[in-house]
């Protein structure tokens, strides 16, 4: 499963437009429409943002592997959830969007397909 498809399947069980992502996302409707198309690869910050708004793990959404589902109940402290602006993302979680940020543009979207 593409990762445009994680994303339109993931909205679309928690019953929300694309409009409604967007506008958690901080994006466009049309940018929403793009991802889900495969038309474009949204960044990792977006990823990070799409993942916390529809409760799914960000490793599961980036490369389909692993549990989807999201439980905060696994955050190892509870005070780690405010050292970022992504919400859902534990220590581990922040240092791989650390790293994934570092890469060029052009590298992120070959890892993320």
């Amino acid at each position: 499963m593409s990762i445009s498809v994680r994303i339109r399947v993931s909205r679309e069980e928690k019953g929300l437009s694309q409009a409604e992502l967007a506008t958690a996302v901080g994006v466009t409707r049309g940018a929403c429409g793009h991802w889900e198309q495969g038309k474009s690869v949204p960044s990792v910050e977006n990823l990070a943002r799409i993942a916390g708004f529809l409760g799914v793990r960000f490793e599961w959404l980036a490369t389909g592997r692993g549990p989807q589902d999201y439980d905060p109940a696994i955050l190892d402290e509870p005070s780690q959830q405010h050292q970022s602006d992504v919400p859902f993302m534990d220590g581990e979680m922040q240092d791989l969007l650390a790293a994934l940020k570092r890469l060029p543009p052009t590298s992120r979207s070959r890892l993320l397909d």
